[in-house]
């Protein structure tokens, strides 16, 4: 354990730990040029197919000459042993061509690199829970041991997360900028906008990087502290690509109980959200709403959407207006998944609303009152399994409430209805 500070991670004996971390994979003969780092861990749901995604969508972007030249660090640093094996060995099974080249490789690490992170709790960051502030304090440790892990296979290193996917000939465009900046003196270059995704560093900084996250692992969070580090260095201003070359798909966050809806919105590709839509479709029901459509938009939008098919877009809401679907007898639900405004750039949001039911039978369908709480939009997003929220049984209506007035626009983007088959 780290019982002396997290220092002692680094003064390990190296041979013994790095011996005992790659779980598939094969260095190469040969510096690189890059080297990719991602840290996995458990997620709920569909969550745990996201860095799948995330591989595939950076072998799909790289020629097999630019793959020499990258090595790809998947580090799974969950708590869950037996999670990282199996997981390690559908990796291995899936990918098992680039693990044999070299482009690909999977570790973890020793459990005794972590400290007690329930005894380093250090809530002096924007008044963070215990259970927020153990989770960033484990990810600045993960980061560490895998920059650590990765300073000498090339001469430079990308950090990404896992529920990314990455932008066509993202290569190309990371050499260029780097050329283009090669005069000024920089300790980072970023190539998305978002948090610590896409953070390129040189290799040869890395240990010093790494010893900076483990002296304030429980203080900041990780952005926070790269922030710092890069003034400290005296790179006073952020250097950003024009376009983002990684776009975040993740709806699911590694922190339980968490949602994150963000994107980049000068992602360089386009991408296809609707691929991680819950499969199935869902129940039949009548829709009723007093939601103010913008012309040519439709309420059935958002429930029986097709690809293809424009959002349902509200010009204007007021406080109690609605959006509700009637079943026709009452049923038994499992899930609730409800996005609003546009899935890049995040407008037309519905920040300030809330899902209700109503239960049992005996009135007419349009006058069904969902009177049920069943729990809040989070950023224009909802899922209740995710956040935690149960739903009663016998639902015979759903509605999403907007709580608030909003004068400018609206976007219902998807409703999904998932029945319990329990039941």
């Amino acid at each position: 354990m780290l019982q002396e500070g997290p220092d002692n991670f680094i003064s390990q004996n190296e041979a013994e730990w790095s011996s005992n971390t790659m779980l598939f994979g094969q260095p190469k003969n040969s510096i690189g040029y890059l080297t990719i780092g991602i840290p996995v861990v458990k997620r709920k749901l569909e969550g745990a197919l996201y860095v799948y995604s995330t591989i595939s969508s950076i072998i799909k972007a790289t020629t097999d000459r630019e793959k020499e030249n990258i090595t790809l660090v998947i580090f799974l640093s969950d708590f869950d042993e037996t999670w990282n094996l199996d997981t390690s060995r559908r990796i291995s099974e899936t990918f098992s061509k680039y693990i044999k080249t070299g482009f690909l490789q999977v570790i973890h690490s020793p459990l005794d690199i972590y400290p007690e992170l329930d005894k380093k709790f250090n809530a002096n960051f924007n008044d963070d829970s215990k259970d927020r502030t153990i989770w960033r304090s484990k990810q600045n440790i993960d980061f560490a041991y895998l920059m650590w892990y990765s300073r000498r296979f090339s001469q430079f290193y990308l950090q990404l997360e896992d529920d990314v996917v990455a932008a066509n000939n993202f290569f190309t465009d990371i050499k260029l900028f780097i050329e283009r900046n090669h005069k000024i003196r920089w300790i980072t270059l970023e190539f998305s906008r978002l948090g610590f995704i896409g953070k390129l560093f040189r290799s040869k900084i890395l240990s010093r990087f790494a010893t900076y996250l483990l002296s304030m692992y429980n203080v900041l969070p990780c952005d926070i502290l790269l922030n710092n580090f890069r003034v400290l260095h005296d790179q006073v201003s952020t250097i950003q690509n024009p376009k983002g070359l990684f776009q975040h798909i993740g709806k699911i966050s590694s922190l339980r109980g968490k949602l994150t809806p963000i994107t980049d919105f000068t992602f360089k590709d386009s991408f296809n959200y609707s691929s991680f839509d819950i499969p199935g479709e869902n129940p039949p029901g009548e829709i009723f709403t007093n939601m103010e459509a913008t012309f040519g938009s439709f309420p059935e939008n958002a429930y029986q959407r097709t690809d293809g098919d424009p959002f349902f877009s509200v010009a204007s809401l007021k406080a109690n207006n609605l959006y509700k679907i009637v079943f026709p007898e009452p049923i038994n639900i499992s899930r609730i998944i409800v996005s609003t405004g546009h899935p890049i750039l995040r407008t037309g949001i519905l920040k300030w609303g809330v899902v209700k039911v109503g239960v049992g039978i005996g009135y007419p369908k349009e006058q069904c009152m969902a009177s049920h709480l069943v729990g809040r939009l989070f950023e224009g997003e909802f899922d209740s399994e995710i956040q935690g929220y149960s739903i009663p049984f016998n639902v015979k209506c759903i509605a999403v409430v907007s709580i608030r007035d909003k004068p400018n626009l609206t976007i219902i983007r998807k409703i999904q209805v998932i029945l319990d088959t329990l039941f």
